[in-house]
């Protein structure tokens, strides 16, 4: 019985001949891998003398094609492409039969430019990723400008009996306005320069203005309060910065430095955003512990993952054979928990994952689909969402769930 990722595996195999650049535009877990590999697979038997190039975004990633080439025993596409990462793409010389693009969405101007070096007449391209944002695709068309897109979004692939239809539990969590547990969040109001050290003042944000008036400028004042006082002195600040970088009558070296001001702090808050849901957290793991169910927690920063307790978590400050053998570890089912920081949302196969946790969004929609397809390789997948309510946390919530069947949403 021909399954369904046959059927679209089969039809972009089809699509290949038709089109020189292709792009597969799949949800994650829909076969995307398979799918291309197949592609390059058909090339090669019709051109057994062609080479070319698989390009990945992470050494993990090249890791799991490797492991995907020699789970299919595809000797042929094993000799003839070399695998590289878009880092090293500028050193490549030899020109390329065919390239896989895994990731596309990872090009950047000067990608393309040292892309060119490799492409010659009749090259052809496949393009690869879950989503692509509107501006990568006008990108990709200034390498090739007739790129055939075959696109299957999660709503189509859940239709299509390509993935199993989740169940999204969404957790609201409201800020504090009064103080828990003795709790005090602190903000920087100003860092003095040449600070010498110990020369703080702490104060109320009511009393802000005032102390920072009355204290002398070589003194960096600290503001201490709840969680909502912290987040709504986090938020003037940004829109404070971000004003002064639009506003074109100051000089641009200053407006650069008050939006990456800006940034620094949007960070700050959106680490803070998660960091408020951590206590969460650890029960939804303690749970999922005591019932010995196989997860993943997407986090918000290395310190949540410490502060919940967990030694299986991947993230940048880990090397890469680490972070791979914690990876390796949760797939061959010696353990089942795994923590990921900023990572394993794209380009690495998990296996059996019943639930999962996100613990933040962020602008980027394709980032919650790439973290919700990660736990759809289960019969039944269940993944716990954690936003907040009345903060930026719900415009990503909103604007994730525009193309997001609402039938799968469950309110805890």
């Amino acid at each position: 019985m021909v399954s369904p990722k046959d059927k679209i595996q089969s039809n972009a195999l089809s699509l290949s001949k038709k089109h020189r650049f292709l792009c597969l535009e799949w949800s994650t877990g829909t076969g995307k891998t398979l799918g291309a590999l197949k592609i390059v697979e058909g090339f090669l038997e019709e051109n057994p003398e062609a080479v070319g190039y698989l390009i990945c975004k992470e050494s993990t990633h090249k890791k799991s094609w490797k492991k995907e080439i020699e789970k299919h025993n595809m000797v042929q596409v094993s000799k003839s492409m070399k695998s590289i990462l878009y880092a090293s793409l500028k050193n490549q010389k030899k020109k390329a039969d065919f390239v896989l693009l895994d990731e596309c969405h990872a090009l950047t101007p000067l990608r393309i430019k040292a892309l060119r070096n490799i492409l010659k007449k009749g090259t052809r391209i496949i393009f690869l990723s879950a989503t692509i944002p509107d501006d990568k695709k006008v990108l990709m068309n200034t390498l090739c400008k007739k790129v055939h897109y075959d696109i299957i979004p999660l709503n189509k692939a859940f239709e299509l009996k390509l993935l199993p239809e989740p169940e999204l539990i969404v957790h609201k969590i409201q800020l504090n306005k009064s103080i828990v547990n003795g709790k005090l969040w602190e903000f920087m109001a100003r860092k003095s320069k040449g600070e010498i050290k110990g020369r703080v003042v702490r104060c109320s944000h009511k009393m802000m203005y005032m102390t920072m008036k009355n204290t002398p400028k070589d003194f960096s004042v600290i503001c201490q309060g709840t969680e909502q006082e912290h987040y709504d002195a986090l938020t003037k600040q940004m829109s404070y910065y971000y004003d002064l970088s639009q506003d074109l009558t100051i000089p641009f070296p200053i407006r650069t430095g008050c939006r990456n001001k800006y940034l620094n702090i949007a960070s700050t808050r959106k680490k803070f955003l998660a960091e408020v849901k951590t206590q969460k957290v650890k029960d939804l793991v303690e749970e999922f512990r005591i019932s010995k169910s196989r997860f993943i927690c997407f986090t918000g920063s290395i310190k949540q993952v410490e502060d919940i307790g967990s030694g299986s978590s991947v993230h940048s400050n880990n090397n890469n054979d680490v972070n791979d053998e914690l990876i390796d570890c949760f797939n061959r089912l010696e353990c089942n928990e795994l923590f990921a920081v900023k990572m394993l949302r794209e380009g690495v196969n998990l296996t059996q994952i019943e639930k999962g946790i996100i613990t933040q969004l962020d602008s980027k929609i394709g980032s919650f689909f790439q973290m919700l397809g990660r736990c759809l390789r289960y019969e039944f997948p269940e993944m716990h969402l954690l936003v907040v309510q009345d903060t930026q946390d719900m415009v990503y919530f909103n604007k994730s769930m525009d193309n997001f069947n609402k039938k799968y949403i469950t309110w805890a």
